[in-house]
């Protein structure tokens, strides 16, 4: 009668002791923090540069040139004078696609990442949108952020 209790006892341990790594694993996954708000405003940010460098891309003035390419244009005529009218080509045109939004638009190639456009402080940026983009010889990123 003894040795059919002691088995009893000896099984409730086993049980108790194989709960305790499923305890620590469940309260590892409830203690962890995921914030769906910022990986969503991030993807947001990403397809807004993505979106608008697309755009400049592809969009055609009224030059028939599309805005890379006469930016390169004027890059490739004079690079310090060049900046000047490539921010007179890019500044009102990301304007539109972006409304409220601040940017930053630079050449990283050759310029070796000068600024050409901007709107808002890049410094004070928390949370930012990259896009990558060549044409011709240059390599043009746009940073988006609010």
């Amino acid at each position: 009668m003894i040795k059919k209790d002691v088995k009893g006892i000896f099984l409730s341990i086993d049980v108790v002791l194989a709960l305790i790594p499923i305890m620590i694993l469940l309260l590892t996954v409830a203690s962890t923090n995921i914030n769906y708000y910022y990986y969503s405003m991030e993807k947001k940010y990403s397809y807004e540069a993505q979106d608008s460098i697309e755009l400049m891309a592809q969009y055609n003035s009224p030059d028939d040139q599309t805005i890379l390419e006469e930016v390169s244009s004027a890059l490739s005529e004079n690079p310090k004078s060049g900046i000047g009218k490539a921010n007179k080509i890019v500044d009102p045109f990301l304007k539109k696609p972006l409304g409220s939004m601040k940017y930053r638009f630079v050449e990283i190639k050759y310029l070796k990442g000068k600024e050409i456009a901007s709107r808002g402080k890049f410094e004070d940026a928390k949370d930012v949108g990259v896009a990558v983009k060549c044409y011709r010889d240059y390599i043009f990123k746009l940073y988006v952020w609010e």
